[in-house]
């Protein structure tokens, strides 16, 4: 009698699957370590920007997306109904959706920039020293990445930086992680919250970390109110593509400058009409969300 894996973690409990989750995510760290190495060593790549591409990507197929996917493949008995690949988006929640993640650029910025003022007491010196200095490593990361103004390079960081993170991160966090935490905890807002948390500590850039955990809250009340991975999938894809496509045209300028600084004297009424807008989009999504819920019945 043939034996099958598939929805073997079905009727496990929420704090099983999480731990199970987290033992294969440390198995997909530890295989991207090994291959990245082994790419360094025998394949001969470096720090270039084509290296660090490959070492993206590495990452987020071995460190995201095979636990992510292998999770799903035990969870359920169709793989692709836990991850909820296979139910089409609502057309207008998805144009809503991407066009909410524009409107709301004006406060991700704001939030951005105050949250780039964090100053920690004294006594915690030390933690804000490491802070900056992992904050360091990004910028030198994506310094090297974004001084390469080739469109050759454009299409390289926007396969990696946009298209692949948001695939991979969105099935991993809102795909799995999110409704394993929804069942561990029993409650979905703070599933959504917990794992935004989660989303934005992975990252490893702390003075992006508020506008990371708002981002990440929006991308999983989108995951539940479309009951489609595929609208925080183009959302998330959107918003890293327009960091892509803003580093391509005004990286080192004085222009990329003034988009990451926030002047709240200039700048205070575009923040609250994007804010009211963006509110009524939420609002609008939400609608249609429950109106999708009640049709079922």
């Amino acid at each position: 009698m043939e034996m099958s894996i598939k929805g073997a973690l079905y009727n496990m409990g929420g704090w099983s699957q999480l731990f199970f989750f987290f033992f294969l995510t440390f198995t997909g760290y530890i295989l991207a370590a090994l291959i990245v190495i082994m790419c360094f060593h025998i394949i001969g790549i470096d720090k270039s920007p084509m290296g660090i591409r490959v070492t993206m990507l590495i990452q987020s197929v071995c460190l995201f997306l095979i636990p992510a996917l292998f999770f799903s493949y035990l969870s359920q008995e169709k793989g692709k109904k836990y991850l909820s690949t296979d139910a089409k988006p609502n057309f207008q929640i998805l144009i809503l959706s991407i066009a909410l993640i524009f409107t709301i650029q004006p406060f991700i910025s704001f939030v951005s920039y105050y949250n780039q003022q964090l100053v920690l007491p004294e006594s915690l010196s030390a933690i804000e020293s490491w802070m900056r200095s992992t904050e360091q490593s990004a910028y030198k990361t994506f310094d090297t990445l974004f001084v390469d103004k080739s469109i050759a390079g454009l299409i390289f960081n926007i396969l990696i930086i946009a298209i692949m993170a948001g695939i991979a991160e969105e099935i991993f966090f809102r795909g799995c992680l999110q409704q394993i935490i929804q069942k561990t905890v029993g409650n979905l807002h703070l599933a959504v919250w917990i794992t935004a948390i989660i989303f934005s500590i992975v990252h490893f850039q702390f003075y992006g970390f508020v506008p990371r955990v708002l981002l990440g809250a929006l991308l999983g009340y989108l995951f539940v109110w479309s009951r489609s991975i595929w609208v925080p999938i183009v959302v998330h894809i959107v918003n890293n593509g327009i960091g892509v496509i803003s580093a391509y045209l005004y990286y080192g300028t004085e222009r990329y400058k003034e988009l990451s600084d926030f002047d709240l004297g200039k700048d205070v009424w575009l923040l609250l009409f994007t804010l009211i807008l963006s509110g009524l989009m939420i609002n609008l999504i939400f609608k249609k969300y429950r109106k999708s819920i009640e049709s079922t019945y």
